[in-house]
């Protein structure tokens, strides 16, 4: 893989894997994946650990290695807690295979959204066991809290004009949620609230697109959960990071125990800065950006918003192990 791209002078090129949330479930991902060790210990240790914990929904094994798997929006429906296990395993156990094929190594991991949960884990700040529990006591939050409902838009809107619609049509509920790049804006807020700024949007001919989310994360409607959530961290032992460690809220890496809590709990009521993100990423010297997710999600971004950046995304279809590698190998896209 061609690294010299945006090289800083006199520095050395560094790699970032991000981790996506939203968007990151598919069904039968890691289909072509399941008899890879990394894989299976990761969708077993998932499993066992929800089970144990009382989970009793799909298991993330069969949503994530069988194509006939329940789409996104059928699954969220369904069974919420099960959406946000399958997004955070296809996430951790995808990167495991990239940690272990990229070439040259992985510096950081950048975080997007609750893939900060991801991110903290591929670092080994928190273990997947770690993990699963918090998302089985998010999930017995969320459902405590009674919210209403509420959930995310995706324009290709700047932030200036998303911000202005807002304050045109009149709508203090509807918050930005994400700079996601210099013309994709998602916006959160109540359901009736985000149907009145997508007629606007398309009557000015702007795309808006509901994204599956089970409530409006990065808004100040999950303020008291969000409160009991970091109650919870503080008490939630952490280790040193392995990997420099970024996430889509502030532009500087987490270091300190209190800052990796913060990690944790960030996609809840703090809006994203991916773009801000990026662009100090690439000021300190990383020149390639690993998309950890299906879709290539996060790799479009990074190319929206740093043009000229190499980016890859081979584990944006279901394939094999040579698959990936092959893809790893060959120009950044």
């Amino acid at each position: 893989m061609s690294n010299d791209l945006l090289a800083p002078a006199g520095g050395t090129p560094r790699t970032v894997l991000m981790c996506p949330g939203q968007g990151a479930y598919l069904p039968g991902a890691l289909r072509h994946l399941g008899d890879v060790p990394s894989v299976s210990e990761v969708l077993r240790r998932v499993d066992d650990h929800s089970t144990a914990l009382g989970g009793t929904g799909t298991p993330v094994g069969h949503l994530l290695t069988d194509a006939g798997a329940p789409g996104p929006g059928p699954l969220l429906l369904a069974d919420p807690l099960a959406f946000d296990l399958a997004t955070y395993a296809a996430v951790v156990a995808s990167a495991t295979v990239l940690l272990d094929l990229a070439t040259p190594p992985v510096h950081a991991v950048l975080g997007h959204s609750v893939g900060d949960l991801a991110a903290l884990t591929v670092a080994g700040v928190i273990t997947l066991e770690q993990g699963v529990r918090l998302l089985h006591v998010r999930d017995r939050l969320l459902r405590d809290a009674a919210l209403p409902a509420a959930g995310l838009l995706a324009t290709d809107m700047t932030a200036d004009l998303a911000a202005d619609l807002l304050s045109a049509e009149d709508l203090p509920q509807v918050r930005i949620a994400a700079r996601n790049a210099p013309r994709q804006t998602v916006l959160a807020g109540p359901d009736d609230q985000l149907a009145a700024v997508r007629r606007t949007a398309r009557a000015l001919g702007r795309r808006a697109t509901p994204l599956t989310s089970r409530t409006a994360y990065h808004h100040p409607l999950l303020t008291e959960v969000h409160r009991a959530f970091r109650r919870l961290l503080r008490a939630q032992p952490v280790a040193p990071p392995t990997l420099a460690v970024y996430t889509a809220t502030v532009a500087v890496p987490a270091r300190t125990p209190a800052e990796l809590r913060t990690v944790a709990a960030a996609h809840l009521t703090e809006p994203l800065a991916f773009h801000r993100t990026l662009h100090a990423m690439r000021l300190a010297g990383f020149t390639t950006y690993l998309d950890s997710g299906p879709r290539a999600l996060l790799s479009a971004l990074a190319r929206a918003g740093l043009p000229g950046c190499a980016t890859a995304a081979p584990s944006r279809t279901p394939v094999g192990v040579d698959r990936i590698r092959h893809r790893l190998t060959v120009a950044p896209r």
